[in-house]
């Protein structure tokens, strides 16, 4: 009896010493929709830092100190608002407090600087999208010129809705301007707003590995070529 207690003492300290540590340092994300195609792939699980901007208390989703703010370029993970039921969402910044920003004909200027979008031949990040998804439809571009790094955006070839989108937005205090690389198919801040910093979980920096379900197999592949990547924001 005495054995079987100091057996489950050990699980329920491991148990508990996992949930802190996720909590607290690092947690995964099981990428579930498209919204950011094609830097993140449905079926990528991705490794968030939960120290990249602060601190939080363990089992709480509050942080107690912070030493960074996100910039633009950075992939989040945050709670979502009202509008879409508080889940868990990824979305990239591309907004930050007090920026002004135009999104003319699905072109970004912020604080004056125009966005480069550099159309691909190059189709290869378009292979084995996940969730049914198919590459025929898209275009793909490279987006560059607010943020550190460039990254992939996609458009639909035909009857683009972000091609004919025009707003412009000044970012209040505390908030960020956040969207998703699939930019026709993207729930983001063009349609629910401005994202509270204090929302955010932290920023995902790496997909650990990534799986798709095959057409004919009960079990998921995996992609190999993904283990282990970097997310360059």
């Amino acid at each position: 009896m005495n054995r079987l207690i100091n057996e489950l003492k050990s699980i329920l300290f491991i148990v508990t010493a996992i949930f802190i540590f996720r909590s607290t340092f690092l947690n995964w994300y099981v990428i579930p929709t498209g919204s950011l195609l094609p830097t993140l792939k449905i079926g990528d699980h991705v490794v968030v830092n939960k120290l990249s901007y602060g601190i939080m208390l363990p089992f709480m989703q509050t942080r107690i100190f912070s030493w960074s703010k996100p910039d633009r370029g950075d992939i989040v993970v945050f709670q979502g608002p009202e509008s879409e039921n508080q889940l868990t969402l990824i979305k990239r910044v591309v907004g930050l407090p007090g920026d002004k920003i135009n999104f003319t004909n699905g072109i970004l200027t912020i604080n004056g600087v125009l966005a480069k979008q550099e159309l691909q031949a190059d189709r290869t990040p378009l292979e084995n999208l996940g969730g049914g998804e198919t590459a025929e439809s898209l275009s793909l571009f490279i987006e560059s010129g607010f943020s550190k790094y460039p990254h992939y955006i996609l458009k639909r070839k035909w009857n683009s809705l972000t091609d004919a989108e025009t707003q412009t937005w000044v970012v209040p205090p505390n908030k960020l301007l956040v969207l998703g690389d699939n930019r026709d198919n993207s729930s983001d801040g063009r349609f629910w707003g401005f994202m509270d910093q204090d929302r955010i979980y932290g920023r995902a920096f790496l997909i650990s590995y990534s799986t798709f379900d095959k057409e004919g197999s009960f079990l998921p592949s995996f992609r190999n070529e993904r283990w282990f990547q970097p997310i360059k924001n």
